[in-house]
């Protein structure tokens, strides 16, 4: 892996190496294109989106994986200049509750790695969204011998001990 710190800091600009740091964002089970409010669309997806945003701002290139949920879902979507989201068919084209996308786990993982061969996609950095996308991302680590940061957002203990008293 090659450091690009004008990416992330442009005081300290690298001119032997001017790419940009790429990112491999893995939202498995919400997608950031989707409205707030609905039943799975909520604070994660906002954060995911604008996290990106910011990254995308400071010239990082950022690619969201999501999985489609509905057929009309195009496969890329270009948000903004160094911003593309993502949407891996695994499984049914429908939201799924965490404990189904479990199921659908691999196949999520193997379409993106068909997407990331099929674009020559190479990333510097994963960034995992919630447990079932650090699994993936755990994956991607592993293989494509990257720095992998997992967020949690919730503890699932917590929540539904909000949730269900």
């Amino acid at each position: 892996m090659t450091t690009r710190p004008s990416a992330l800091h442009p005081d300290l600009d690298d001119t032997r190496n001017p790419a940009p740091l790429r990112v491999a964002v893995i939202s498995a089970h919400t997608s950031p294109l989707a409205r707030p409010g609905g039943a799975k669309s909520g604070g994660l997806n906002v954060y995911v989106l604008e996290l990106a945003r910011q990254l995308a701002s400071l010239n990082c290139d950022v690619d969201i994986f999501t999985r489609a949920t509905t057929v009309s879902q195009p496969e890329v979507t270009q948000v903004q200049p160094h911003l593309r989201v993502i949407a891996l068919t695994a499984g049914p084209t429908d939201p799924l509750p965490p404990e189904q996308l479990y199921g659908h786990l691999e196949a999520f993982y193997e379409a993106l790695l068909n997407f990331t061969r099929r674009d020559g996609a190479a990333y510097d950095l994963v960034h995992s969204h919630y447990w079932l996308s650090g699994l993936v991302g755990a994956r991607l680590k592993a293989l494509w011998r990257v720095p992998h940061v997992v967020m949690f957002h919730t503890l699932g203990e917590i929540k539904n001990r909000a949730s269900y008293g």
